[in-house]
């Protein structure tokens, strides 16, 4: 709703803000930022503001202190000084205050253990600004949703229409061919409208849609007619489920046409020269400490579209596993079975009788070929459904603003980048200090004496597996399978950061740390590392690994041995589980006419 033309806003709510590099010859740098306007009269307006040449400050540490050679977490505010430069020239800047001004190179220059805060970007910078000047608005996110279909019949893969629909408007670009080849003689339009009511009018009616109808002759032109609306309706995400079959699919037709995407994507206020478009694909595999490669799954992948607009590129397969991920795994991420887990048959794609033979790209292909006007419908539908799935879920609309505060969008799947963001405003405001700045070389010559961070997940061989899986298969009742009722995962990068909480593990606080222990291996070391978060529950198991003192079992046999006892002790509970003094157990059965040791017998007395 928008505010009337004679009044002023009385609150300005950012959504986000996009950074725009000055282009070849140019100084200035601009922000995009996607703003909503609060009125007096509680109405709300989206705009679009420029700023030009936002400076945001750094940090570096003052000669008198620079006397140590490792990055530090934080410093004092009174041993910093602050400075302040655009980001265009931040590189420029940090060089000159390190007193190193012939360096330009980030990554050389993150590396001065004297940087510090030059991590956060302008773009948090900007949100945090406005959160802290108008702290009182908060109002949920505008949720579009985006989705294209490709042709299936002739096996091109163009695009043959698109869907963009937001709140009670709709918008959807057909080409005339694919719609017009049966239907020569009739309204087009006038026939789907028929369909739109006979198949989803109950619920494009509940939601008072506005349908607008488009047919053009070419995939280009779809894919212009939906966001030139996009720019006239300006929502806050345009939300795109599997975003990386769309998306390339867009920028493939926009080519062939000879159009560049940052002048379809960018919002018309934009400059020309400072408009830019840069689509990142998540990463597809994960490259742990020690090596090991492993697959990430599209579901898991974060994509980003670098694009100065009044929308952000968002997604919305990807928010969902990333805000459920510590759940467990769904057996599928299609949008298809997110709908009925969420709705159960109340709400899912829609699905036609003459097909319901076929799946998968048969279906399409089916679809396309004997029904197209049906097919139509079945697009326009993927959008709506993805907004009510977000009016249900509410991820985007609330939960996603939430969980990543003023860190930038594209930053959400990393959550340390995220826990540095508020620890660097917590440490500003309420410690007096900054945070430190990371770099590519975070290690030093020291830590190759402890013990390493890597290969601390360990896979049991299967061999090693106890064999308890249960007995299910009815025709051989006492064949255990390998499946199991209960079944538990350690992972002990989970214990981080929380373990280094609990134990203030910090550079600040450390001035030693244990390198080895005489007679005790490095893989006890680990295994009593794991258990030390848990001294209570694990005392006993870190006394013996890293004390050598005895188990349970030799206590009690060298209890018996005082006392002239004979205990009935199956043998197995006399098995060692620790490297433990041979003087604790000589593993021989105490007669009852042996003398005591009286060794024990003082002990006792005493």
């Amino acid at each position: 709703m928008s505010g009337t033309a004679s009044s002023k806003p009385v609150a300005w709510e950012c959504r986000f803000a996009v950074y725009c590099p000055p282009p070849r010859g140019e100084r200035d740098d601009y922000h995009l930022v996607k703003e909503i306007a609060h009125y007096p009269d509680g109405s709300t307006k989206p705009h679009v503001r420029l700023i030009r040449n936002f400076s945001f400050p750094f940090w570096v540490t003052k000669s008198a202190f620079r006397n140590h050679k490792e990055k530090k977490e934080w410093e004092l505010l009174e041993r910093l000084t602050r400075f302040e430069s655009t980001r265009a020239n931040q590189n420029l800047a940090i060089a000159k205050a390190l007193g190193t001004p012939g360096v330009r190179d980030p990554h050389i220059l993150k590396r001065s253990p004297y940087l510090y805060g030059a991590d956060l970007l302008s773009t948090s910078v900007i949100r945090k600004t406005y959160m802290e000047r108008f702290p009182a608005v908060n109002t949920p996110y505008g949720v579009a949703a985006f989705d294209v279909e490709t042709d299936a019949i002739h096996g091109t893969g163009e695009i043959i229409m698109a869907t963009l629909s937001y709140r009670d408007c709709a918008i959807t670009a057909i080409r005339k061919s694919f719609v017009t080849a049966q239907n020569e003689q009739g309204n087009v339009e006038h026939e789907l409208r028929g369909k739109l009511d006979h198949y989803i009018g109950d619920v494009c009616t509940g939601r008072h849609v506005r349908w607008e109808i488009v047919l053009v002759d070419s995939a280009a032109e779809i894919v212009l007619a939906c966001f030139r609306k996009a720019h006239e309706w300006k929502p806050d995400f345009i939300a795109i489920w599997n975003i990386n079959f769309d998306m390339p699919k867009m920028l493939e037709c926009l080519e062939h046409a000879g159009l560049d995407p940052k002048d379809v994507f960018s919002d018309p206020a934009v400059p020309e020269a400072w408009r830019h478009f840069r689509y990142k694909v998540g990463s597809n595999r994960k490259v742990t400490a020690s090596g090991k490669v492993s697959p990430i799954p599209p579901h898991a992948q974060w994509h980003t579209v670098f694009c100065p607009a009044s929308f952000y590129f968002i997604d919305a397969m990807c928010v969902y596993w990333h805000l459920r991920s510590q759940k467990g795994k769904d057996p599928s991420y299609a949008l298809d079975a997110i709908l009925r887990k969420t709705f159960g048959d109340r709400i899912r794609k829609l699905r036609f009788e003459a097909a319901r033979h076929l799946a998968g790209i048969s279906w399409h292909r089916f679809m396309q070929q004997h029904y197209p006007l049906e097919y139509v419908i079945y697009n326009v539908f993927d959008c709506i459904s993805m907004e009510l799935l977000d009016e249900e879920t509410r991820d985007l609309q609330l939960t996603l603003p939430g969980f990543a505060g003023w860190s930038d969008f594209c930053n959400f799947n990393s959550q340390p980048r995220r826990l540095v963001d508020r620890l660097h405003y917590f440490c500003l405001e309420e410690k007096g200090r900054v945070i430190g700045t990371t770099s590519d070389s975070m290690h030093t010559e020291l830590d190759a004496y402890v013990v390493s961070p890597s290969g601390w997940i360990v896979t049991l061989p299967a061999h090693l597996v106890a064999d308890n899986g249960l007995c299910l298969i009815e025709e051989a009742p006492k064949l255990r399978t390998s499946i199991r009722a209960h079944a538990a995962d350690l992972d002990a990068l989970s214990s981080y950061p929380t373990g280094e909480e609990t134990f203030n593990i910090s550079k600040e606080t450390t001035s030693r740390e244990l390198n080895t222990i005489t007679g005790v291996s490095e893989h006890t070391r680990r295994m009593q590392g794991i258990n030390l978060s848990g001294g209570a529950t694990n005392a006993v198991e870190v006394a013996c690994g890293l004390y050598g003192l005895p188990s349970l079992d030799q206590w009690l046999d060298a209890f018996a041995r005082a006392k002239g006892l004979k205990f009935d002790i199956p043998a197995y509970s006399l098995v060692t589980k620790c490297d433990a003094p041979d003087v604790w157990y000589s593993g021989e059965d105490v007669g009852d006419d042996e003398e005591p040791d009286e060794d024990f017998e003082r002990e006792d007395d005493e």
